[in-house]
């Protein structure tokens, strides 16, 4: 036992006495502490818009009805209002950004028609959000793998190169140098990314709960799959260079083409409308009630609020009662081609996930998103609960609208508040299948170098 610890202390000490090693943990301590940095910033940004769009709130409805007079009817006041809908941030948000880096958490709405409003922030350039964003599981998915193969490439080839390998032999069984080799190598990649998660879990002020815990585990689940790839690579009879040209094959194959790949193949399975299309198809549909008499636009409002249906709306007069529900005949206007919308980006992510599982990487940056809350399926969800909290502000105030009540008659200590989404999946259900995946994967590498140090004459 202590021959093997010093023959694992005399390897972690030549790895670390490599400069080029040094050169990478300095980088990837750099990069680490920067991305926590960030992250730490993102989430305090997340919970000060949660405060600020409040204030917000109180602020506009105070000035509204202190330029109003008490007499004005609801209807023209409500116009300008808006109601706000933050979504609170998951604590292990800063881990993943995912598609919270693009897509807003906060929006403001109207008691206008939603569609539009839920799509109108979408101004951030395609090319720009296609180049992703740098966080902590980019960090440990994407970049942390290149530094577990620039030290393991050479495991055993370096030995023989080196002309160290019979004798080495001598003093230790080949399974047991070679167990220390890539012990040796485990304890240095292991030792950096503790530090990066543990200074994203600090600078970010995540509490370690069960999705944090499934986070760690997925991140340590991919460092092993590595690890034994390069295990798997490192049984064969070839040079150092072939071994590292291999590993960097594998990695732009399953971190990049892969991941493409399957992107290409997902939009052409599921093409997705612009969300721009949705938007015109709403306000065609507002456009074109100006003109239709007020009784058709009311028909269509009362097949969907047919506990409305006994209120009369004059056809000769305007009222806030026919404006809003003009408003909401856009709605109807983009109804269908919205469900369908969702239902074709809802089954590319299930798709997506489905077929990750042959791109370890990718299925492991999909569940850490999923564990933070930042994915397509818990932006859905936000929208989903934006749509309920519309429904809810309408229930509210559309009696005002039909009654021309004043402004003063609203009572807005009873108005609705937002009801956040809650997350689409539990921490386990969201981590149990990319796990398994990583698993069988890892133990695919292994059988497959297992097989190969079995026909090694010197193994």
């Amino acid at each position: 036992m202590r021959a093997w610890a010093r023959l694992l202390a005399l390897d972690l000490r030549r790895l670390t006495r490599s400069a080029g090693t040094a050169a990478a943990i300095i980088l990837l301590l750099v990069l680490g502490i920067y991305v926590a940095w960030r992250g730490g910033r993102d989430a305090e940004a997340a919970r000060s818009s949660l405060t600020a769009a409040e204030t917000a709130y109180d602020d506009q409805l105070d000035f509204l009805l202190s330029v109003y007079p008490p007499a004005t009817d609801a209807g023209e006041v409500l116009y300008y209002l808006a109601f706000p809908a933050p979504q609170p941030p998951l604590p292990v948000a800063p881990l993943a950004r995912g598609r919270a880096a693009v897509e807003t958490e906060s929006l403001r709405i109207r008691l206008l028609a939603l569609e539009g409003q839920l799509y109108e922030h979408e101004t951030v350039n395609p090319r720009l959000a296609a180049a992703g964003y740098l966080d902590l599981a980019f960090l440990l998915v994407a970049l942390l793998p290149l530094f577990i193969i620039a030290v393991s490439y050479d495991l055993i080839s370096g030995e023989r190169e080196g002309g160290t390998w019979n004798l080495v032999r001598l003093f230790a069984p080949p399974r047991r140098l070679l167990v220390a080799k890539l012990a040796s190598r485990a304890i240095l990649v292991g030792a950096v990314a503790a530090v990066v998660m543990a200074a994203g879990a600090v600078m970010a002020g995540i509490e370690l709960d069960g999705r944090a815990g499934w986070m760690f585990a997925l991140v340590a689940l991919h460092t092993v799959f590595w690890f034994t790839l390069c295990l798997g690579v490192a049984m064969g009879n070839r040079s150092s260079t072939a071994d590292a040209m291999i590993l960097a094959g594998i990695w732009v194959v399953l971190t990049i083409l892969a991941p493409a790949a399957l992107s290409l193949a997902n939009a052409v399975l599921h093409p997705v409308p612009e969300a721009l299309e949705l938007t015109v198809q709403q306000r065609q549909g507002y456009h074109e009630a100006w003109d239709l008499p007020p009784s058709a636009t009311m028909d269509s409002f009362y097949r969907d609020y047919p506990q409305w249906s006994d209120q009369d709306v004059p056809e000769d007069v305007f009222t806030w009662g026919w404006y809003y529900a003009m408003n909401h005949r856009g709605d109807q206007a983009a109804r269908d081609a919205s469900r369908a919308y969702r239902e074709v980006l809802r089954q590319r992510d299930a798709w997506a996930r489905r077929w990750s599982v042959f791109a370890p990487p990718l299925a492991t940056q999909l569940a850490l998103d999923r564990l933070a809350g930042t994915d397509l399926a818990a932006q859905l969800d936000y929208q989903d609960a934006v749509r309920r909290f519309h429904e809810r502000l309408k229930d509210h105030f559309f009696p005002h609208f039909f009654a021309a009540a004043p402004v003063d008659a609203v009572a807005w200590d009873q108005v609705p508040t937002f009801e956040p989404a809650a997350p689409a999946d539990s921490a386990a259900r969201a981590g149990v299948p990319p796990a398994i995946a990583l698993i069988l994967a890892s133990g695919l590498a292994l059988a497959v170098g297992a097989r190969r140090a079995g026909a090694r004459p010197d193994a």
